[in-house]
């Protein structure tokens, strides 16, 4: 058996190019990986993989330092682990919603980033759906209007 047995112009030209990337904007995700390991400056860090459905996966950093804790709150908020949960096992298959934004060039190339967390709503893969208790308890719901009986007459 030779390596280059089934390779030939067709086959390689239909062959995926195997990059795919987190668009800008929502992205319907779970938490894959997550590791405990030291920045670039030696700081304690969290390094977080999020995948979708169709294999793309984008890491997200959070490292020990002055937004730790907002960055904490906000991953348990979008992705429904309680709060205070240390056990990063638990973390992993948890869905939410990866909101990215353009990065900076590298390599003469702009990769997306994530911009920041939320929890997701709609209809996610595989009826991931956070539970409705889950939202609520961490301040979010998929309803945003309010029962205070206002009414804006403004025209837009």
């Amino acid at each position: 058996m030779s390596f280059f047995k089934d390779v030939n112009p067709h086959t390689v030209s239909q062959a995926s190019d195997g990059f795919k990337e987190f668009k800008i904007g929502d992205n319907h995700a779970y938490i894959s990986k997550v590791e405990e390991k030291p920045s670039n400056s030696g700081n304690p860090m969290l390094e977080i993989t999020f995948c979708d459905d169709d294999g793309t996966s984008i890491k997200y950093w959070i490292v020990d330092g002055e937004f730790k804790l907002s960055r904490l709150k906000q991953l348990y908020a979008a992705f429904g682990i309680p709060m205070g949960e240390t056990n990063t096992n638990k973390w992993i298959g948890k869905w939410g919603t990866v909101v990215c934004k353009a990065g900076e060039p590298y390599n003469n190339k702009i990769y997306n980033k994530v911009h920041f967390l939320r929890p997701a709503t709609g209809n996610l893969p595989h009826g991931s759906q956070p539970e409705q208790s889950e939202q609520q308890s961490y301040g979010y719901s998929d309803s945003y209007a309010s029962n205070d009986n206002f009414t804006d007459d403004i025209p837009f």
